[in-house]
């Protein structure tokens, strides 16, 4: 009897379950950290998904806008708005216009010329 049985330990071997449990603990808040990103991922996948949609309607309204100015910009659309709003204006090639220079710069007035 050169051993004693009392000093053998059958009991859980404590430095093995507290790596068990730190490797375990680790791997859970790796994969929770992994959930929440691939979450956040999706929600500003879903973000930029409504911006382009926004990003396109505003293209389309900035395209019809554009064509609603060169239409108002067109000549025939300008002489209707003068016939419309009575301003009495009239074609520059018409003789009886005398153009008024004024002590302001870069401002000039034209008028008929007084019958």
């Amino acid at each position: 009897m050169g051993r004693n049985r009392i000093k053998q330990k059958n009991t859980i071997q404590t430095r093995r379950l507290w790596k068990l449990f730190a490797v375990c603990s680790l791997l859970t808040v790796f994969g929770l950290v992994l959930v929440f990103l691939q979450i956040r991922i999706h929600r500003l996948a879903e973000v930029q998904a409504d911006l382009t949609t926004q990003l396109d309607e505003v293209e389309q309204k900035n395209k019809a806008l554009q064509l609603q100015i060169e239409r108002h910009k067109s000549p025939e659309m300008l002489r209707r708005k003068i016939v419309h709003f009575g301003l009495g204006m009239v074609e520059m090639s018409d003789p009886d216009i005398v153009v008024i220079e004024t002590d302001m710069p870069r401002y000039s007035v034209m008028a008929r010329r007084p019958e």
